[in-house]
Formats: structure tokens, sequence, C-alpha cells
């Protein structure tokens, strides 16, 4: 066209490139700051060059520590989790380890601010001490009302289950060190094999169970100790809240097979399967309690004969009576396959003694104790069941398609290989019963008996 210039006649692809901007080596400026070898060169008003760098240099001090596995831990895990079994140049490991239990170091800082190097004190919310969003007086208020009313109300920081979430979160901050402690052992080596280390690391499990104040009901040397309605209160606290069933999960992982501290909790979570297992909850109650039978599942099947016997007695001497729900069932099963995981243990245990280290005559008995007591309990609550759904055929049109949805049948196969001649006789007789009155129907026998 008439009238346009030569640079307005190039191509558009042209006349979109840019010449490449070229910056010295040393002393460029973006946005007013002078960068010299990569430091930004700040400029004030009222504060020298000098006097701002060295503040920033302050900052970074009390903020950084040039150790990634504290400044960016969880960007190294989500790494050590890609690359799990590749060699890194940088383990996900702990370069020293603090000396301080959680509970030690929470006492000893202040709970009002938080103590930064050279910036003074920055105030932040405490679990321990939260504050008030609003206080708001009462209606029809008076000086005499709210003095009774003041003398009757606890304070925030006395109410049980703001001191259950206290303990969760000091649990979780142990848990940590004690993670701290196991990359510790796994990527260092020592001259005594890591003893002290190992040590410190029960140390801190036991105190976790005492926090939750769980009780050993075979006491010390064997002996028997009666449990309290009582005894249990602050572990049920705990477990009531789904974050508290993320904790005792965790825990449960890091505690070694087999030991006494392993039996100690798996007993406290035989003895409320129903608590635990027996409800209707959130969705992130439900994924708590999920990941909980789960992980308690996988425990199961590690376990000795003298674990497996003592958490059966645990459900057999409980209180509550657990939810015995066939698999599948919409109300929840996390009873049933936990249950299911000791009865298929026993039976692996059993059928090959070299996989039972701890097989003797002692343990022998304990079990077949533990299993007649659960083979009474679930047996009757079929009977009673059953009864229940005979009662109410006549408004059921198909009473096979009821017991089918009520009884545990999987409990009941999974039964039959520890059991003697008169207990399988009992289940011969439990699947011969009338379902249907006159048509002779009963539950099959074959599918409890195979």
């Amino acid at each position: 066209m008439i009238g346009l210039s030569d640079r307005d006649q190039r191509p558009k692809s042209a006349q979109r490139v840019r010449p490449m901007v070229r910056y010295p080596q040393q002393g460029f400026d973006i946005n007013g700051q002078k960068f010299d070898n990569g430091w930004p060169q700040f400029r004030s008003k009222y504060m020298t060059t000098d006097e701002i760098e060295t503040i920033l240099r302050m900052q970074l001090a009390a903020t950084h520590s040039n150790d990634p596995y504290v400044d960016d831990y969880y960007h190294q895990a989500c790494l050590s989790k890609k690359t799990a079994g590749a060699k890194l140049k940088h383990h996900f490991c702990p370069a020293h380890l603090r000396d301080l239990p959680p509970r030690a170091r929470a006492n000893a800082e202040p709970h009002a601010f938080l103590q930064v190097d050279a910036l003074g004190r920055i105030p932040f919310s405490s679990i321990r001490r939260p504050r008030p969003l609003l206080e708001v007086e009462p209606p029809n208020y008076t000086g005499v009302a709210n003095i009774e009313q003041n003398s009757t109300e606890k304070p925030l920081e006395q109410e049980p289950m703001l001191a259950a979430r206290v303990t969760i979160e000091d649990g979780l901050c142990l848990l940590l060190d004690v993670d701290d402690i196991d990359r510790f052992l796994q990527f260092n080596q020592f001259h005594e094999g890591g003893t002290q280390l190992r040590h410190r690391r029960q140390v801190l499990l036991e105190g976790l169970a005492a926090s939750m104040q769980l009780v050993d009901p075979l006491g010390k040397n064997g002996h028997t100790v009666g449990l309290a309605p009582k005894d249990d209160f602050v572990f049920l606290r705990l477990v009531s809240l789904p974050k508290g069933r993320k904790l005792l999960a965790r825990y449960i992982q890091l505690l070694f097979p087999g030991s006494d501290l392993m039996r100690i909790v798996c007993m406290a979570i035989f003895r409320h399967l129903r608590f635990l297992f027996g409800g209707l909850l959130s969705d992130l109650g439900t994924e708590a309690t999920n990941n909980l039978e789960r992980v308690v599942s996988l425990c199961v099947r590690h376990m000795g004969l003298g674990s497996l016997s003592a958490c059966l007695a645990a459900v057999a001497c409980s209180s509550e009576r657990p939810p015995l729900r066939p698999l599948g069932s919409s109300a929840g099963n996390g009873a049933s396959l936990v249950l299911l995981s000791v009865l298929e243990r026993a039976t692996k245990l059993l059928n090959d003694l070299h996989d039972a280290g701890d097989y003797n005559a002692t343990n022998q008995a304990l079990w077949k104790a533990s299993f007649d007591e659960f083979f009474g309990l679930l047996v009757k609550y079929c009977i009673n069941k059953y009864d229940s759904i005979m009662q109410s055929s006549l408004s059921d049109s198909d009473p096979a398609e009821a017991i089918k949805r009520e009884l545990p049948m999987d409990l009941l196969r999974a039964s039959v290989p520890l059991t003697n001649d008169y207990q399988k006789k009992v289940l011969y007789d439990l699947s011969q019963r009338s379902l249907v009155g006159q048509d002779g129907g009963g539950i099959n026998s074959e599918a409890v008996m195979s």
C-alpha cells in the first residue's frame, strides 16, 4: 500500500521478533534493584544499602538453616517418595536429632509469642491457649447470674476435647521424632550399632502409650489385671476424633511386630471394636476408620499365636459386643475384616508350625480358651439374628436373602478350620435350622462348612 514504510511492509512474524537483551555480568538493574553477583542491592530513603543488607542477612539466618530436611521438608518428602530406591545426592534424613521431646519443647517455649532472632516477638495462636473470637454477654444478663455462671463454667484450657486435641498434636510431633530417628539410623553408621538411638525410640513410643493411658490386661509376669470402665477413657476420647484415629494408625505402623507394646495397643482396639467400627461417621471419619482397619489387619498378619490369642480374648471379655456384620454391609464391616484377619492368621500358623515362632503349650492353651469364648459369642450372635429374622419372616417375602444380608457367613467359614468336633456339630446344626417353616429351607451347609 502507498504510504507504508519499509518497517511496516515486513512480514508479521519478523515484526514480532525482538533482539535478545544481553545484560552485563555484574551490576545490572531490574525494577530499580541492582544485582551484584546475584545479591540484590536495595535502595531506601532512610537506610543505607549496607543496613538493609545486614537486616536481610539476619532474617535469612533466622529462618534458613541451609538444611533441606528442615527448610524444605515437604518437597524433600515428595522427592523421596517419587525416587524410592534411587541413589540421591542428599538423603531424606535429618542432619542431627533434636534432644528434647515435643512436650518438653512446648512447655519451655512461651505460648503467646514466637521468638525470632533480631525480629522481636511475633504473636501467634496456640492450640494450648486458644483465643476467643468474640465475647458476647448471654441474654437476660445480670450481675449475679453472670457470677454464678462463671463459677460453674470451665476454662477453655480444661475442656476434655481440647485436652484430647492437644494430646493428639503432641503425639503426632512425637511420631515425627520417631521418623527422624528411623531415617537417621538408615543413612548413618554407628560403632555401637545405634543401640542408644533405638532405646530412645522405644522410650518415645512407650511415652505415647502412657499418654493414651493404655492398660495391659495381662499385667506383668503374665498375671491378669481387671479392667475398670474408666481405664480406657482417655483412649476413647482420642479415637473419637478422626485425627486421633490417624494418630493411632500411624502409631501402629511404627511399632515392632510381636512386641508387647503392639499387643497392648491392639488389645485396646479389639476391646472397642463397636466404638471404632460400629457407628456411622462423616466422610473424614470414614476415611480415617478405613485406614485404621487396613493398618490393624496388616499388623495382625504378622502376629504370633500369643498375640492373636490376646486380641481374641479382648473381644470375648469386652463389655461391648462387636458388630459382627457380613462383608460388604452398608453399615460397615471393619470389625469383621479385622476378626477375619485374626482367624486366617491363626489358621496359617496352626497348619504350619514352622511359621509360629512362639508356639508352645502355654500359647496353645491360651488360643484354645480365647477361640472357644469367641466361637460361643459368634454362634450366639448368629442364633439371635436368625431368630429375629424368622420372627419377622411374615413380612419378609424372602428370609434367605435376609439371612445372607445379616449373618456373618465369612466369619463362620473362617472359623471352621479352627473348630473341634463338637463345634463343627454346632455349625452343622445351625446350618440345618429351618428357614421357611414347612418349605424346609435352611442355611446352605456347604457354604458354611466348606
